[in-house]
């Protein structure tokens, strides 16, 4: 199986920005997953293992998240209550690419939730 160098492979996708938040993307990385079936390529056919790169998601500068924390209980030794607190966000891994080696195709999808939604590189989520 003869492969093309990475330096060969178009970079990772011009996709700078997700839902309005900066995005970072790691270099391409084969990696092949043993216990899924071959990918098949929409561009060509190939069923060769494809290249992926993530893409890091930023949050604004101030940007918060809620979670909530256990503390104990002054009342109920033994006890804890759950509390709300406002924490600043952190980067995190939310999208990933493929690339085909044999035509370059690249397909992207969103992983925050558990579709695995298909993303279109020409039309940025904005929200």
């Amino acid at each position: 199986m003869n492969r093309p160098a990475l330096r060969a492979l178009p970079p990772p996708p011009d996709y700078p920005e997700h839902c309005g938040r900066p995005v970072t993307w790691k270099p391409w990385e084969l990696i092949r997953v043993l216990c899924l079936p071959p990918r098949t390529c929409e561009g060509c056919g190939s069923t060769e293992d494809a290249y992926s790169a993530g893409g890091t998601v930023r949050p604004h500068p101030g940007e918060t998240v809620t979670v909530t924390r256990q503390r104990p209980s002054t009342r109920v030794p033994g006890r804890t209550l759950g509390q709300d607190v406002e924490i600043p966000m952190w980067p995190y891994l939310a999208l990933i690419a493929f690339a085909c080696p044999a035509c370059h195709h690249t397909e992207m999808f969103d992983t925050e939730d558990a579709a695995f939604r298909r993303i279109d590189p020409t039309h940025p989520a904005l929200f």
